[in-house]
């Protein structure tokens, strides 16, 4: 083929896109045929299924351990007083036939937990109806209690510890402005919108929205549009999303092609989320991090309105359980006097129904909360007679406040400083009570916040080839939470951790090869994009070049054409007619770590 020509590929996970082209794009012919076309071959298959089920083995296996070393601290105390405790503990799954004493009989009372003569599982459960009044009551009470109730509520602390995705103390967990100023400078990034600065009045107002519990998704979004004064589409579907709505990523992103992707919507209230944000990461690649950020305006919303203005987790969720006997109450009260015995007996105890109280309460995997709404809402509602309970009952629906339950999906966005609060004050309100908790508060404190960091990896590696698969620098000897440090060194494992996947440079084989984000090799790629660049046909000199990787990359995370073009025609370098050919879109690279290097050793943004 004659003269310069320019040939495209377009690598996918199952097919390879072709095409050639002279220096205008325009496609080119050779032997009678247009020269572009796809090949099309069997994705390749990952190991993520099965890394998934390690990842969770894992993370069982060290609650599990958390657990053993809490029942170690405890043992002595809890079998002074009760020596089948731990037994009927662990036995509780079973049957009742199934359990068995330490002579091996079937205890005559099976209970799960308390078996004494004065005090049984019945006493337990009518004076602590769920664990978080057990906690609740743990954190305020004067008396000395039983060391199997502490034990209980440590326990569930450290089998549902919450969340590390975010750092700081409890105040810092419950701040608002952060998260919301974080999430504007990420869309600021990348142009979608909010170009001007909100000021903290502003951004007062949008927390007060996002935690009125009085306001549909809708109406938060309305609000929350009219406060941030939002314009363009893109602003007005990033609010709807951070407060609960669906969104359409082509709205999001300003990319009308988004709209053709197999996962075009999104919504973080769905119970299936988590399920699919995969395949939206996969399809958004690095634009990704804007979800992330918005998700985590989102969580900040879900946190506040299961805390409310409680100062715990266990205070909010005594109130929660409360809030729902109450809604109970009223609702039987109602079908009694409006409905037939058989249409009570249909809602609250028959079982094969698939979204009665019953299967609500029982089965919440079949039975989601707007599924048991929308029971209510057909077979219910409209027989009642009193217009304004009916009301007033599918108002609370619709803010979803109607027979909460504690046990729900939005748990998840919990992080574990709210728990570790909660662990601090059961420790402070009885450490002179109980001297168990005196002698071990700060053992049991580290069990509960200790992880293992990911540069460390596996402690105990297999063997293969006579060589161990981990890569931890360690001492000899059992590590435990509050000796990790001692036993560990943290530096050279993480020195490990990089050194076992650094490979030798292709060109210069005696030389390791550079970080994809290092400082050097980010400049080479921006600089290598920047030696296509063309204005108006022309390339540009190596001064303009500078002065663009100085004045445009080292000031911006991502640089976009119109960026670009900005800035020439600011510096007078060009019209503002001006053709900008030799990239394709916007700028691939960018200098990333340049960036978190200054913000983080500047606090320059």
């Amino acid at each position: 083929m004659k003269g310069e020509y320019y040939l495209g590929l377009d690598m996918g996970s199952s097919s390879v896109g072709w095409a050639v082209t002279n220096e205008k794009y325009e496609i080119l012919r050779a032997h009678g045929k247009t020269l572009w076309g796809v090949r099309l071959f069997d994705s390749a298959q990952t190991a993520e299924e099965r890394r998934g089920f390690r990842t969770a083995k894992r993370r069982l296996d060290r609650r599990n351990w958390r657990i053993e070393l809490l029942q170690k601290i405890f043992a002595e105390e809890v079998e002074k007083i009760d020596d089948g405790f731990f037994r009927r503990m662990k036995e509780s799954r079973y049957w009742p036939e199934d359990k068995r004493d330490r002579q091996g009989k079937c205890p005559e009372l099976p209970y799960a937990l308390f078996a004494d003569d004065d005090y049984t599982d019945k006493e337990y459960h009518k004076q602590f109806p769920t664990i978080y009044h057990l906690r609740k009551w743990l954190m305020e009470t004067d008396e000395t209690p039983d060391i199997r109730l502490i034990y209980l509520a440590l326990h569930h602390m450290m089998k549902h510890r919450g969340h590390f995705l975010l750092n700081g103390n409890i105040e810092q967990v419950r701040e608002f402005q952060t998260t919301f100023e974080q999430f504007l400078e990420a869309v600021r990034a990348e142009e979608l919108g909010f170009s001007s600065e909100i000021g903290v009045e502003r951004s007062k107002e949008i927390e007060a929205i996002l935690k009125d519990r009085t306001l549909t998704k809708s109406a938060k979004k309305t609000k929350a549009v009219k406060a941030m004064r939002a314009e363009t589409s893109c602003e007005k579907e990033w609010l709807g999303l951070i407060t609960g709505g669906t969104a359409k990523l082509g709205n999001l992103f300003g990319e009308k092609q988004m709209d053709t992707l197999e996962r075009p919507k999104l919504c973080f209230a769905d119970a299936g989320y988590e399920e699919y944000a995969g395949e939206i990461e996969a399809e958004l690649g690095e634009k990704y991090v804007l979800i992330e950020h918005a998700k985590a305006v989102y969580d900040w919303a879900v946190l506040a309105d299961i805390l409310q203005n409680y100062s715990s987790l266990s205070e909010a969720k005594v109130a929660l359980y409360e809030k729902h006997k109450k809604d109970l109450k009223d609702l039987k009260k109602l079908v009694r006097e409006n409905l037939s015995r058989e249409e009570y007996q249909r809602l609250f105890a028959k079982k094969d129904e698939k979204a009665n109280y019953y299967a609500y309460i029982k089965a919440p995997k079949q039975c989601s909360q707007e599924d048991f709404y929308g029971y209510l809402k057909k077979n219910i509602l409209g027989k009642i007679s009193d217009v304004t309970k009916a009301s007033c009952m599918q108002k609370e629906m619709e803010m979803g406040t109607f027979l909460p339950k504690q046990t729900v999906k939005d748990n998840s966005v919990i992080p574990y400083q709210i728990h570790l609060y909660e662990l601090n004050a059961i420790l402070k309100n009885l450490e002179d009570k109980v001297p168990l908790l005196k002698e071990n508060g700060e053992k049991i404190q580290k069990i509960f916040t200790f992880r293992i960091p990911y540069y460390v990896g596996p402690l105990n590696g297999i063997r293969k080839k006579g060589e161990k698969s981990n890569w931890a620098v360690r001492k000899e000897g059992k590590i435990y939470p509050w000796n990790f440090d001692e036993m560990v060194d943290l530096e050279a494992s993480a020195e490990q951790f990089i050194r076992r996947m650094t490979n030798k440079c292709t060109y210069l084989p005696s030389e390791d090869v550079l970080p994809k984000y290092s400082l050097l090799y980010s400049k080479y790629e921006v600089l290598n994009e920047l030696n296509n660049l063309r204005l108006d046909g022309e390339k540009i000199s190596v001064e303009q070049k500078q002065k663009i990787y100085e004045e445009v990359f080292q000031k911006s995370r991502k640089v976009t054409q119109k960026k670009l073009k900005n800035y020439l025609v600011k510096e007078g370098i060009t019209g503002k007619e001006v053709e900008i050919t030799g990239i394709d879109g916007d700028f691939k690279s960018s200098l990333t770590a340049y960036h978190d290097f200054k913000e983080k050793l500047t606090n320059l943004h």
